[in-house]
């Protein structure tokens, strides 16, 4: 019998998606599945539920929800034998949208039943796994005015970026030591990404795998805003690799440190803020270090 853990992030993308008992089991029967739901209810939840069905002796852990849920319970499984599921209910769903994994849930449930699993690489800043991407600078400010907005929809988002252009500003100098070589760079966003896609189909590295061993870097130069609404606009039509104030870097690791020593910058990572109070950033890729079960 299939022990399977589903940890439920209920306020992900609208809030509207019901997971429970009784749905699950429309797809999965008793006399071969054993199932259970646990329900995330604050920032950092899904972390002590995956650990608790670690504890239980859980084979296979499904996060249900954004790529904030999917970070938190695929950490807990970095370097284990147990599967990492998903059944995306986020708003963006960066990650389970480079892994193809669909959006239905009837469809995402069938992935999990096929049990058709691949090993990913795991990016680690400063010691914390990501799956998708982290940054700093400009697509920091968009998550923080995007949480700040209350809304999980595609609109939402847009506005955020609009409100980011007017409010950014970006004078700090950072160092890069990448490929042997080291870049002094006052950066309008500074960019790190496992995976293809951001979410809602947004991408600046198009060309990125969960399975290459490498990270892709995208750094772009402090930007007038004119220069800015051109880059979005490059962006939505595939064509940000021809600007020339955009410069991309594949490696297996990175250093970065900035030159004003001070605590409490933005950080994110998977689309999720934190407060980073170290002045140098490092960057690695450990290579197929988590199993997920995809189509």
């Amino acid at each position: 019998m299939k022990n399977i853990h589903f940890i439920v992030n209920p306020i992900a993308g609208k809030g509207g998606t019901v997971m429970d008992m009784a749905t699950l089991y429309k797809y999965f029967n008793t006399t071969e599945y054993q199932i259970t739901i646990k329900v995330s209810d604050y920032a950092g939840h899904a972390t002590i539920l995956t650990k608790e069905s670690l504890n239980d002796g859980a084979k296979i852990i499904v996060a249900c929800g954004g790529d904030g849920t999917i970070n938190e319970v695929a950490s807990c499984l970095v370097h284990t034998n147990v599967l990492l599921g998903i059944v995306p209910m986020g708003s963006g769903n960066g990650l389970a949208e480079s892994l193809k994994i669909p959006r239905n849930i009837k469809k995402a449930v069938q992935v999990i039943k096929e049990n058709k699993t691949n090993g990913i690489d795991v990016a680690m800043v400063n010691g914390r796994p990501f799956f998708s991407n982290m940054g700093i600078g400009f697509d920091a400010k968009v998550i923080s005015n995007y949480n700040s907005s209350g809304q999980r929809r595609l609109w939402a988002y847009l506005k955020a970026v609009i409100k980011s252009i007017k409010d950014f500003k970006n004078n700090e100098r950072i160092k890069v030591e990448l490929n042997g070589k080291t870049y002094n760079t006052n950066p309008f966003m500074f960019f790190v990404s496992n995976s293809k896609v951001m979410g809602y189909d947004i991408s600046l590295t198009r060309m990125a795998s969960l399975q290459d061993g490498l990270l892709d870097v995208v750094i772009i130069d402090n930007l007038t805003r004119g220069e800015i609404f051109v880059l979005g606009f490059f962006v939505l039509l595939r064509l940000n690799q021809y600007l020339k104030k955009v410069k991309y870097f594949k490696v297996k690791e990175l250093k970065l440190s900035f030159e004003e020593k001070r605590k409490g910058r933005l950080i994110q990572a998977d689309g999720e803020l934190y407060h980073l109070n170290e002045s140098e950033i490092c960057v690695t890729i450990e290579e197929k270090a988590l199993s997920v079960l995809v189509p």
